[in-house]
C-alpha cells in the first residue's frame, strides 16, 4: 500500500507542475507559493513554535512543532500566516498606482485566489487547519478528529464535483479540476498516513 500512496504523493505534484505550466506567468504562481509559505514560517515563529519537521506538499506546507508550547489559537494563527500574506502581498500592489499592468494583475489575482482557496475547509489546507484548532479548543480531540476529517472528505468531493461540472458544462480552464484532483490526491494520502 504504500508504494500506492507514494505514486500517489508523485501524481500529486506532477499535476501541481501541471497548474503551474499551464499559467501564462508561471514564475509569478511560483512566487505566489513563496510568498503563502513564507507567511507560515513567519508566523510560527512569531508565536514561539519549535519547528521540528519542515516539508513542502503540493499546496501546502506541513509545519511539525511542540504542541504543548503553542496554544491551539496561536497554531490557528500560524494557519493563517500564509493567507496573511498574500493578501497584504495583493493589497500593496493594488494600492500602490505605480504597479500596474497585465503581470502585476496577475499577481494581485494569483495571491488574492490563493488567500480564498486556503479558506477551504479540506484537511492539507490552512481552512482545514483552522478548524482543526478551533474544534480542538471547543470539543474533545477525538471527536474534532472526526468532524474535522468529515468535514475534510464532504468538502474536497464538493469541489472536485464542482469542477467536473464547470469543465463539462462551460468548458472552463482546467486550473479548479486540477487543483481539485491534487487536494484529493493528498486527502487520501494525509488520511492513509494518518488514520487515527
Amino acid at each position: 500500500m504504500s508504494f500506492f500512496m507514494d505514486k500517489l504523493a508523485i501524481l500529486s505534484i506532477l499535476f501541481t507542475a501541471l497548474s503551474i505550466s499551464v499559467s501564462p506567468h508561471p514564475l509569478i504562481l511560483v512566487i505566489c507559493y513563496a510568498i503563502h509559505e513564507l507567511g507560515h514560517l513567519f508566523f510560527a515563529t512569531l508565536v514561539g513554535a519549535k519547528i521540528k519537521k519542515f516539508k513542502l506538499g503540493a499546496f501546502h506546507l506541513c509545519l511539525s512543532y511542540d504542541c504543548t508550547e503553542i496554544s491551539y489559537l496561536k497554531e490557528m494563527l500560524v494557519c493563517f500566516g500564509g493567507i496573511i500574506f498574500n493578501v497584504i502581498s495583493a493589497l500593496i500592489l493594488l494600492l500602490i498606482p505605480i504597479f500596474k499592468g497585465e503581470v502585476i494583475d496577475f499577481f494581485v489575482l494569483c495571491n488574492l485566489s490563493l488567500a480564498l482557496m486556503n479558506l477551504y475547509p479540506a484537511a492539507i489546507l490552512d481552512g482545514g487547519g483552522v478548524l482543526r484548532s478551533f474544534l480542538y479548543i471547543v470539543t474533545s480531540q477525538e471527536k474534532a478528529d472526526k468532524i474535522s476529517r468529515g468535514v475534510s472528505i464532504i468538502s474536497t468531493l464538493i469541489l472536485w464535483l464542482i469542477s467536473v461540472y464547470l469543465q463539462l458544462v462551460l468548458s472552463s480552464n482546467l486550473s479548479l479540476l486540477v487543483i481539485s484532483i491534487v487536494i484529493l490526491i493528498e486527502l487520501c494520502f494525509s488520511l492513509k498516513s494518518n488514520p487515527s
